[in-house]
């Protein structure tokens, strides 16, 4: 906990800095993994299933996918970020040591890993709403708009997420565990492509516990323009919230111990 209560903002931000310079050399192969990915996605389930589907509700069935695809967009790229590229920059570079030769702690160099992988996120949820506006897909602008700072905060606790896995990792095979039993089960069952009310009772009490059905909870009535009441959105946010410091709180508690112990 003093970790937590001595963190300087400079150095958190210099660790982003960083990630930025090296994704700015390789900005062309990032860009296919984080926009590219899920716009392919958008294409094939908002305009191809859209075809059979006309409405999902009171909604097109367009509207209805395109807030799925951003907070699945954000969930992929964040999670993508502190798994494959922070576990090759911790293990395989030896980035995270070099770095922990500075004056940075071990708790700066986690957050930075986190907001950058949160911004990483934030770009590719802002592509999405982006190309779903331009065909027709976002019913109310304004309110994609205001959901992209919720996004960002959400991506926040997806890169957690991601950082607690790596921080567990013995190699690159750890992490089918993750995309098989984390970021799947979120993909399909989430309410990217349908609402969750359809599974059994069972799978939708799953369905809750996972961070992504709560983001979409909030961003889908914004960005079609249906009523949000504010209690609900706090309450989301909270679990979001609380959920996103747990799994950070593991990741800086197990790094800790592999990395000094």
């Amino acid at each position: 906990m003093q970790a937590i209560r001595s963190l300087n903002a400079g150095s958190i931000l210099a660790v982003t800095h960083r990630q930025f310079i090296v994704w700015r050399k390789l900005i062309w192969s990032a860009l296919a993994t984080n926009v590219a990915n899920p716009l392919l996605f958008l294409f094939a389930f908002g305009l191809g299933l859209g075809q059979f589907v006309e409405r999902m509700g009171d909604v097109p069935y367009l509207a209805f996918v395109v807030p799925g695809m951003t907070a699945y967009a954000a969930m992929f790229a964040a999670s993508f970020e502190t798994t494959i590229g922070a576990y090759t920059r911790y293990q395989q570079q030896g980035n995270w040591d070099a770095i922990m030769a500075t004056p940075v702690s071990l708790a700066e160099l986690l957050l930075g890993e986190v907001l950058w992988a949160a911004l990483k996120a934030l770009l590719s949820a802002a592509c999405v709403i982006l190309v779903g506006w331009l065909w027709g897909g976002v019913l109310s602008l304004p309110g994609a708009l205001i959901s992209l700072p919720l996004v960002f905060a959400a991506s926040l606790g997806f890169a957690c997420f991601g950082l607690l896995a790596t921080t567990y990792a013995h190699g690159y095979e750890y992490f089918s565990y993750f995309f098989s039993f984390w970021i799947t089960p979120m993909f399909v069952f989430c309410g990217v492509f349908f609402d969750i009310s359809r599974f059994p009772d069972p799978v939708q009490v799953i369905a809750w516990a996972f961070p992504m059905t709560h983001l979409i909870a909030i961003v889908r009535p914004l960005t079609t323009g249906a009523p949000l009441d504010p209690v609900i959105v706090v309450v989301h946010i909270a679990y979001l919230g609380a959920i996103s410091a747990l799994a950070f709180w593991l990741a800086y508690r197990e790094a800790r111990r592999r990395m000094f112990d």
